[in-house]
């Protein structure tokens, strides 16, 4: 299997339910139990992910950061994590891309014209490890604009006031969004994947022919930091990746959760998440792993 920055299994936070529906799974931080803030998730892993953020901002700087950052937006940032962390980093977005184990998007809450409750719009992304998904194109856009393309979304967008004021302008809160994917490594913009699925599928055959042992558990741990003096938000993304079978050994039910899970996928989402090809070859894996 390839190398990559890998979490440990035992560190991977496992949120995978049954029947799988896109739904919002906000949570207030404190109510985790978590100490005061924890916006952020430093670990051991610190050094590597800033020197595949160095490397992905050498080499593709316009795809990891879109649009001009607020100042006052990034000293908010920097102050926030010297008070969780005790690191301290620069209030520059480059200086926060690097030294940030997170990805950033910061949001502008813009008034509409008749004085009513606004909308936050996008307005700077640094976003270098994307799991298949273009920052550009989210540039300028609001939470419905963001999320329409998503497979079977009306969860999302039905609750969609309620989630950008409670997440952007009212409290920090916690999301963990999980995936499949074929390649372990942490940036995973659509133009540059190092690997797909049919290469995985390839590795399968070369190997055991177990495709399960060739797959990668994905998990988004999202947060958000209100900033409503500043009237802005900002959004975090950490992401971690750990191989598949290394997850599913932690606890012996593990493989028929998240069996019955993909099963439960309609098939609008399994082609969102571009799974078509060996979605039932992983459930049928899974019912004898």
């Amino acid at each position: 299997m390839p190398a990559g920055v890998f979490t440990p299994a035992a560190g991977m936070p496992w949120t995978v339910q049954g029947p799988f529906r896109m739904r919002p799974g906000l949570s207030r931080l404190a109510a985790e139990g978590a100490p005061p803030g924890a916006l952020f998730h430093r670990d051991a892993l610190a050094p590597a992910y800033a020197a595949a953020k160095r490397t992905v901002l050498a080499h593709q700087p316009a795809r990891a950061q879109v649009g001009e950052a607020d100042p006052a937006v990034l000293a908010a940032i920097a102050e926030a994590y010297a008070r969780e962390t005790g690191v301290l980093l620069a209030p520059e977005a480059d200086a926060l891309a690097r030294g940030l184990q997170e990805d950033f998007v910061i949001l502008h809450d813009e008034p509409v014209p008749d004085g009513a409750t606004g909308t936050l719009r996008t307005r700077f992304l640094s976003v270098c490890f994307p799991s298949n998904w273009v920052p550009q194109e989210k540039q300028g856009l609001d939470f419905l604009a963001i999320h329409a393309p998503v497979a079977d979304n009306a969860l999302l967008l039905a609750g969609a006031r309620g989630i950008v004021d409670m997440a952007f302008r009212q409290a920090p809160m916690l999301r963990h969004v999980w995936l499949l994917t074929p390649g372990g490594e942490l940036p995973q913009h659509p133009d540059t994947r190092q690997v797909r699925w049919e290469d995985a599928l390839a590795r399968a055959e070369a190997g055991s022919g177990r495709l399960i042992e060739q797959v990668f558990f994905r998990v988004e741990r999202q947060t958000t930091l209100p900033l409503p003096a500043l009237r802005r938000g900002v959004f975090f993304i950490r992401v971690m990746v750990c191989p598949l079978a290394q997850v599913l050994a932690v606890e012996p039910r593990r493989a028929e959760a998240l069996r019955a899970a993909l099963a439960s996928m309609t098939d609008a989402v399994v082609a969102y998440r571009g799974m078509g090809a060996v979605h039932a070859r992983l459930c049928a894996e899974l019912a004898t792993a």
